[in-house]
């Protein structure tokens, strides 16, 4: 029976190791942190914003990057990050994607429980796995931005947990999307905590920038998915930066896509050896 996302972070938490979540934005990317993951033996997930979901179409995003989702050598699964709308969850759900994140955190509390919920029967009709967000993280994601950052109590985490029936949980925990302009104040005492207490498996959003010895920490204290966003933004242009100031004008579309995958997998490929303790 082929394993869910739920079961494979279950798993990872068990083995002290973080599946890192990259957001792709094209088959480029898309081939590029598969790879990474072969050569490194550990399952991927594929995310997508909502602004890309939104480019490229549901069903034609879904399409486009099956057939290497389904012939990669380790288990692969497509995800939507940060979905906001009800119905835009619900065609992922009905399109190909194999796991879906509800963002009901600029919502009250009440609120946020009541869609989540409805988002996670929805999608466990048809055996997708579900992420809830509690709290507020700081920083922009796609077109999200937070100003405030806002940290649940444990007791808030554990029963948004029990009513939402999430499948995988993401608390604010301090961290931010972006880049950091500071050091990050991160509420250790919280990931352990509320990791212990519940079965699901503990997401952590705004992992670039981290540092090695942090990323550890988390791990250590059973964060089982990592986000990994902007890095993956900085690598895509660094490549194509790369290859023009060693090509000049050179006009040589493929020769490009080389580039940002080469760059995309080493970023890919220091996450997932970094996200091992």
């Amino acid at each position: 029976m082929e394993k869910n996302l739920q079961t494979v972070l279950i798993e990872a938490k068990k083995d002290h190791f973080a599946v890192p979540a990259f957001n792709i934005v094209d088959y480029t990317s898309a081939a590029a942190v598969i790879s990474a993951g072969e050569d490194e033996k550990t399952p991927i997930i594929m995310q997508t914003s909502t602004g890309t979901v939104k480019w490229y179409g549901a069903k034609h995003l879904a399409g486009m990057v099956a057939e290497l989702k389904n012939s990669a050598k380790v288990p692969v699964f497509l995800h939507l990050d940060h979905c906001t709308e009800m119905d835009l969850a619900k065609e992922c759900v009905d399109s190909g994607w194999d796991s879906i994140m509800f963002d009901g955190s600029k919502f009250p509390y009440e609120e946020n429980v009541a869609k989540t919920r409805e988002i996670v029967d929805y999608a466990h009709k048809k055996g997708l796995t579900v992420e809830g967000e509690l709290g507020t993280i700081v920083g922009v994601e796609e077109e999200i931005q937070v100003d405030k950052a806002k940290l649940p109590s444990i007791d808030e985490c554990i029963d948004f947990v029990e009513a939402t029936g999430v499948d995988i949980f993401a608390p604010a925990i301090g961290t931010a999307h972006g880049l950091y302009s500071g050091e990050p104040k991160i509420d250790f005492d919280l990931v352990k905590e509320v990791s212990e207490k519940i079965k699901q498996p503990f997401v952590v959003h705004g992992g670039t920038g981290l540092d090695e010895s942090t990323f550890k920490e988390l791990v250590q204290l059973g964060a089982s998915k990592i986000n990994i966003s902007t890095a993956l933004k900085y690598a895509y242009y660094e490549g194509l930066d790369d290859y023009t100031k060693e090509n000049g004008d050179k006009i040589a579309p493929v020769e490009t896509e080389k580039a940002k995958y080469n760059a995309i997998k080493k970023m890919a490929l220091y996450h997932i050896e970094t996200f091992r303790v």
